[in-house]
């Protein structure tokens, strides 16, 4: 039987700053099953990891200006911000921009800032590095190592229809992007097919990714709608997951799902009371800012992750 997903939002969102490396470093210290990032394409071609097509005075210092949109940035000039700020202090009161060990010394092997938007090449290695001789030199447990050699990456490609200029590569839905591309080709180099996810919003880019590589886990997102079918929303798509916001998940949509051998995985799950409910209906993951505290609870009930 399948472990359950404990999936860090962002890497640790609730703990360290999103999409960072050090974001990245708590989630796995907490032994998380897989973690989920956001991509984006900067004007040079490359896929880096943040959540916005602009990026977010409240996150990037020096502060930038309204027009720094990614797509229009290169790597080097997108690098020249740091995302160590908390744009929401309120629901993430414990977040701390302090850097992590690994971070630390990764960041200063590669020519980095530790808090530098980081490119999927990045992440791929810095899992890597983790499970390796550095992590057990900055003091990862042999356990934390052992789990960071299994941990999944999946992988959300931000495109909004309505607005393309947030990829910016004159993706259609008829043939795939450069960002399906590139993606495809990253997880490719780093021979990480087995141990990767893509999703998105734009259930076109879903089918294109598995079409550009078969043997790919896909899934599709849903936000704040319940589906008549949805198994068949995610077949459509090729999908062999289904993540939908969890407030529209009920005992129902877990069921269709399953009877079709679509896995369940909502987001974003910050409160306990939340996760039991959801835990009762069956899904496969969850997916939280909070893996810390997830964690500790799943552990207390017995549930293997």
């Amino acid at each position: 039987m399948p472990l359950f997903d404990l999936q860090g939002h962002r890497g640790a969102r609730g703990l360290r700053p999103e999409n960072t490396l050090p974001s990245f470093e708590a989630a796995l210290d907490q032994g998380v099953t897989s973690i989920e990032t956001d991509l984006h394409l900067t004007r040079d071609g490359i896929v880096v990891l943040c959540h916005d097509p602009r990026l977010d005075p409240r996150i990037y210092h020096p502060a930038p200006p309204p027009e720094a949109a990614v797509s229009a940035l290169n790597l080097a000039d997108l690098r020249v911000y740091c995302a160590d700020g908390n744009p929401d202090p309120v629901r993430f009161p414990a977040q701390a921009a302090t850097v992590t060990p690994l971070a630390a010394v990764f960041a200063e092997h590669h020519g980095l800032h530790p808090y530098a938007v980081p490119t999927l090449a990045d992440l791929f290695l810095f899992v890597e590095t983790y499970a390796g001789e550095l992590g057990e030199r900055v003091g990862k447990t042999p356990a934390q190592r052992a789990r960071a050699r299994q941990v999944r990456l999946d992988l959300e490609l931000k495109r909004i229809p309505f607005f393309p200029q947030a990829i910016n590569d004159g993706f259609t839905g008829r043939e795939p992007g450069r960002l399906e591309q590139q993606v495809v080709e990253a997880i490719r180099r780093a021979g990480m097919i087995a141990r990767t996810a893509v999703r998105s919003f734009d259930h076109r880019s879903v089918w294109w990714v598995r079409e550009l590589e078969p043997t790919l886990t896909t899934a599709v997102l849903l936000d704040s709608t319940a589906p008549v079918a949805p198994a068949e929303l995610a077949r459509q798509a090729r999908a062999e997951r289904l993540c939908p916001s969890y407030a529209f998940v009920d005992a129902e949509l877990v069921r269709q799902c399953h009877a079709a051998g679509i896995a369940v995985v909502p987001w974003t799950v910050n409160e306990l009371e939340h996760a039991q409910r959801l835990l009762d209906w069956g899904v496969d993951g969850l997916t939280t800012d909070f893996p810390d505290q997830l964690a500790g609870w799943l552990r207390q009930r017995g549930i293997e992750f």
